[in-house]
């Protein structure tokens, strides 16, 4: 049974382990492939814990730690965020959790935190997660051509969003 927690300090070692992790950063953040450290992750949580414009929780099968998610760059005054998501355990891929933790990210943004448009960049080469958020009812509002480059190689970013119903 998946389940979604607010992020806590105890989370910090998952991040690391997942943020390090091929499988997952080839595609993560504006630095695809790098690497992150527990002095790093410690940092940034203690930044995190202060920024109201943040709120990130951890996506659990039981109890154990799989995933984390978010909102960040909330505004309260243009009542827009933006989400995103990282599975980091291996074998919790393609199994259809991100959907169900997207969906409660989204119940979230737009009832708890009266929304109106929640945004999300993507590289258009994650082809699972540009179906995904398209099965959710994300559309493309812009391409950004080349804006992320990685081992010599460039990517298309593509922006995408959804608006409250």
């Amino acid at each position: 049974m998946i389940t979604v927690r607010l992020h806590r300090r105890e989370d910090i070692p998952y991040r690391v382990k997942w943020m390090n992790n091929p499988k997952v950063n080839k595609f993560i953040g504006d630095r695809l492939g790098s690497k992150t450290t527990l002095k790093e992750q410690t940092v940034w949580f203690s930044n995190y814990q202060k920024d109201k414009t943040k709120k990130f929780f951890t996506i659990c099968d039981q109890k154990k730690p799989i995933g984390f998610m978010g909102l960040k760059n909330i505004s309260k005054e243009n009542r827009n965020a933006e989400l995103f998501i990282l599975i980091g355990e291996d074998n919790y891929r393609g199994k259809g959790i991100g959907k169900i933790a997207m969906q409660w990210l989204l119940n979230y943004g737009f009832q708890k935190c009266k929304l109106h448009k929640i945004n999300l960049g993507v590289i258009k080469d994650n082809i699972p997660a540009v179906k995904l958020y398209k099965s959710l009812g994300f559309k493309i509002e812009g391409v950004m051509k080349d804006e992320v480059c990685s081992n010599g190689r460039y990517y298309d970013f593509l922006s995408m969003a959804i608006f409250e119903k």
